[in-house]
């Protein structure tokens, strides 16, 4: 009877022991869900205990901003009458090239257009067609390499796609001369500050100058415009 008695109560206390083992056990899953890393972690607001973690949003909100040309001030030419046709270009480095600054963040593209009013000298003139030609060569007036493209220091951006077809013809004219797509870039190109005519391919404005031409001091107004869109 005494050994029956002894063998219960060690079941008992077996019992009791194996059953808060599993209490502790439970206990402790639950504090490592609690404490489970930032993926389970509460958002950050007030004080936060120390090795307790929380989670920030963090947003950046950017302004977009304009699309600008940066051309030459001036452009010119000059030349000795000979008795034959002539082909001038403007042999000044700072005419050779413009700026683009495309901070609109848009990726819509853009394209450069120029106009020009007729070149005149008191009652003479030269030919609204055929004079005036612009591409991406100070040597050669028919080139039909385009102006190098290249990034502004300090800007990473995104060349221009230039689908352009060079020599470009443009035609002057007395009153409202038509303008005319002289440099391009496609969609999401173009992006950042960039320099049309730096490099090994500089932007030639030509003039044919046919040898029956009179003397004197020509002039034309001309129109640079940037415009969004390819």
């Amino acid at each position: 009877m005494m050994m029956r008695h002894l063998t219960r109560v060690t079941r008992r206390r077996l019992a009791r022991l194996l059953a808060a083992c599993l209490l502790l056990a439970g206990g402790l899953g639950a504090a490592g869900l609690l404490t489970a890393g930032p993926a389970g972690a509460a958002a950050c607001s007030g004080a936060v205990p120390a090795g307790t973690s929380c989670t920030d949003t963090g947003t950046l909100v950017l302004t977009a901003g304009a699309l600008t040309l940066t051309s030459p001030t001036a452009l010119g030419w000059a030349g000795t009458l000979n008795g034959l046709d002539q082909q001038l270009v403007d042999p000044t480095s700072a005419h050779q090239s413009y700026l683009v600054n495309d901070a609109t963040g848009s990726g819509a593209g853009w394209h450069v257009t120029v106009s020009a009013t007729t070149f005149t000298s008191g009652a003479n003139t030269l030919p609204n067609t055929g004079t005036l030609s612009t591409t991406g060569s100070i040597t050669a007036i028919a080139a039909v390499t385009a102006p190098t493209a290249a990034c502004s220091v300090s800007s990473a951006c995104t060349l221009p796609t230039d689908t352009t077809t060079y020599p470009v013809a443009i035609t002057t004219a007395v009153s409202s001369p038509t303008a005319v797509n002289i440099y391009d870039t496609s969609i999401n190109t173009g992006l950042g500050s960039i320099t049309i005519g730096i490099g090994a391919n500089p932007v030639g404005w030509w003039l044919a100058i046919p040898s029956a031409t009179k003397a004197g001091t020509y002039t034309s107004t001309f129109t640079l415009q940037i415009t969004t869109a390819p």
